[in-house]
């Protein structure tokens, strides 16, 4: 669980306790604002070994690092069929998703007053939303997280089963895309969309690492065939991450 610049130390607690109640453990704070003291410590109850052992993180994506599947909350749907960036699954869609199979999945939730901006929902692999009242959308931040974790507790996505794709071969896929989509000669801010939408895709099968091998190296062999050879099939390592563009 990962709560991004959290303004009240009753959220940190109150998150906790969720966690506690549905047998997570391992939360992650990024940047914030709040400081743990009695009054977060009080509202986590039963939930002490969860705010003990806590971690924070001085931006998002030290936070991101490592995990195989990363899952960004928003109250806000995309009102346009071209707005890629907001193309949320329910949490109940989501545990369908996640159900039998194993890997580091990290839930991410903002700001209790904003949520989380377009750049840090680009930076997760899938996003998630909770249907409400289109009158007043927008959950407390506990309240949100304990229905996400209910539903995942309750499809049984807790229980080990196969393997995700890790981050490694996820942004090789994405990588080995954009330089074959550049090659052929796509504009800049299409291959941004490219990517987002087959980002989406992958986020919300929860790619496992069979199928994210197969796709790196396909895409890779793809690469290797087009004119300018030089220019596409250099190492990742020298390529720097791939531009999601938030144009609609």
């Amino acid at each position: 669980m990962i709560l991004v610049e959290p303004a009240f130390e009753e959220s940190i607690g109150f998150v906790a306790r969720a966690m506690k109640n549905f047998g997570l453990t391992a939360l992650h704070l990024v940047n914030p604002a709040a400081i743990l003291g009695d009054n977060g410590r009080m509202r986590g109850g039963h939930a002490q070994d969860v705010l003990d052992s806590m971690i924070v993180h001085d931006s998002l994506p030290d936070a991101l690092n490592g995990l195989d599947l990363s899952v960004g909350s928003t109250a806000q749907r995309a009102h346009t069929a071209t707005n890629l960036l907001r193309k949320p699954m329910s949490p109940r869609e989501l545990g369908q998703v996640l159900s039998s199979q194993a890997g580091t999945v990290g839930i991410v939730i903002g700001r209790e007053d904003t949520g989380l901006t377009n750049h840090e929902l680009s930076l997760c692999d899938a996003l998630v939303t909770i249907p409400a009242s289109s009158a007043y959308p927008t959950l407390n931040l506990s309240h949100a997280a304990a229905i996400i974790f209910y539903e995942l507790h309750n499809s049984g996505s807790i229980v080990v089963g196969d393997e995700l794709a890790v981050e490694q071969v996820r942004t090789s896929i994405l990588n080995y895309l954009a330089r074959c989509l550049s090659v052929v000669g796509l504009e800049e801010y299409k291959i941004g969309l490219t990517i987002r939408a087959l980002k989406n895709v992958m986020g919300r099968s929860a790619i496992r690492k069979r199928e994210g091998s197969l796709l790196a190296g396909a895409f890779r062999q793809i690469s290797q065939a087009l004119p300018n050879t030089n220019r596409v099939d250099r190492p990742l390592s020298e390529v720097g991450p791939v531009k999601l563009s938030l144009k609609e």
